[in-house]
């Protein structure tokens, strides 16, 4: 699971109803069977990708040659921006899971309609900015921050671009893996923030009740 895309708003609900028409009328409606590839680490063919029903898997191939899966994207989701931007390649492999079916847009295609449509550009650049800020909140804390604040602080990252900032919906091991700990360090690093007040857990889901304090929390270690 992707906590980015679970706290953030997706590419497509940022548009309006006849953007999205635009879209849709100008893209291939692609079906892929479960565990189909989509596109190739390394590919280099620009060109915007939109989950229109599904998911797609989105990893790496390891040393040992297993599939390391970062991300599941879900209806409304886009891949593939940075191609029509930076000329750079892909950095993953995509696969389809089950019901999958993506809106292509080729690179001339995507930016025919990017600069007759402003919303694209500005849809765009929210959920790259927002995805760009956790990050940065996430590699400062990973790099600098002990298990337990390195969590709170990850959290009140996550609460800033959440629909509800109280409460953020997810596993423990969906989190765990977001952070780059074991399930059992984070437990215990949970346990310890709830024994604090700063948090609460519940089932799939962490409250945090009182933002303030756990920001103050920080501040003060």
């Amino acid at each position: 699971m992707d906590l980015l895309r679970v706290n953030t708003p997706n590419f497509m609900a940022l548009l309006s109803d006849a953007t999205t028409e635009q879209l849709v009328s100008k893209a291939r409606l692609m079906r892929y069977s479960d565990g189909q590839l989509i596109h190739s680490r390394g590919a280099k063919p620009p060109g915007l990708s939109i989950v229109a029903s599904g998911s797609v898997h989105v990893g790496i191939y390891g040393d040992d040659g297993k599939f390391v899966m970062t991300t599941i994207l879900g209806p409304g989701e886009c891949f593939g921006e940075f191609t029509l931007f930076t000329e750079l390649p892909r950095t993953h492999d995509v696969y389809a899971g089950r019901d999958c079916q993506v809106h292509q847009l080729g690179g001339a295609v995507f930016m025919r309609l990017y600069e007759a449509e402003p919303e694209i550009s500005r849809a765009l650049l929210k959920t790259t900015l927002l995805r760009s800020h956790i990050l940065l909140e996430m590699l400062d804390a990973i790099r600098r921050l002990p298990i337990p604040q390195r969590t709170a602080r990850i959290l009140l990252a996550m609460s800033q671009t959440s629909n509800n900032p109280n409460e953020l919906i997810c596993r423990q091991d969906e989190l765990a893996y977001t952070i780059g700990v074991s399930r059992v360090s984070l437990g215990k690093a949970l346990q310890g923030l709830q024994r604090e007040g700063l948090i609460e857990l519940g089932y799939r889901s962490i409250r945090m009740p009182d933002l303030d304090k756990l920001e103050s929390w920080l501040r003060e270690i």
